[in-house]
C-alpha cells in the first residue's frame, strides 16, 4: 500500500510542479490602451466614454428646443466645442476609470446646456435693446 502512495506522489509531483510553473505564462492579463495627445498620456476607454457622455448631454437633452435651432451655429457649435475640450482635458489630467469619465463628460455636457441657455438669454436681451425681432437681422 505504501509503495502505491510513493509511486503516485513521484508521478504527480513533476506534473503539479510543471502546472504551477506554467500558470504564470498561461494567465493572460489585459492592459489598457494608452493614447497620447500633445505628449500627454491617457486611457482610450476613459476618453471615449467622456466624449460620448458629453455629446449625449449636449445634443440629446436639448435637441428639440427652438432656441437650439435658432442659434445652432452662433452658440451651439462653440459651446459644444468648449465642453468637448473641457471633458477631454479632465480625462487627460485626472486619468479616471471609464465610468467616472462618462460621468465627468455627462456633467460637463449638462454644464454646457446651462452656458447655452445663458448665452441665448443674453442674445434675446440684446435683440430687445436693439429693437430687433426674432427673425430680424442687424443692418451691416
Amino acid at each position: 500500500m505504501m509503495w502505491r502512495l510513493g509511486a503516485t506522489a513521484t508521478a504527480v509531483l513533476p506534473v503539479a510542479a510543471a502546472a504551477v510553473a506554467k500558470t504564470g505564462a498561461t494567465v493572460t492579463t489585459s492592459t489598457p490602451t494608452i493614447w497620447f495627445f500633445l505628449g500627454y498620456p491617457f486611457e482610450a476607454a476613459g476618453m471615449i466614454s467622456a466624449l460620448f457622455g458629453c455629446v449625449s448631454a449636449r445634443f440629446w437633452i436639448g435637441a428639440g428646443e427652438m432656441a437650439r435651432r435658432e442659434h445652432r451655429w452662433i452658440l451651439d457649435a462653440p459651446v459644444s466645442s468648449m465642453t468637448l475640450a473641457l471633458a477631454a482635458g479632465l480625462v487627460i489630467s485626472l486619468h479616471p476609470e471609464p465610468l467616472s469619465a462618462l460621468l465627468y463628460g455627462g456633467g460637463v455636457g449638462i454644464l454646457g446646456e446651462g452656458v447655452f441657455k445663458l448665452a441665448a438669454q443674453r442674445i434675446d436681451k440684446l435683440r430687445a435693446v436693439l429693437g430687433l425681432g426674432p427673425d430680424d437681422k442687424p443692418a451691416e
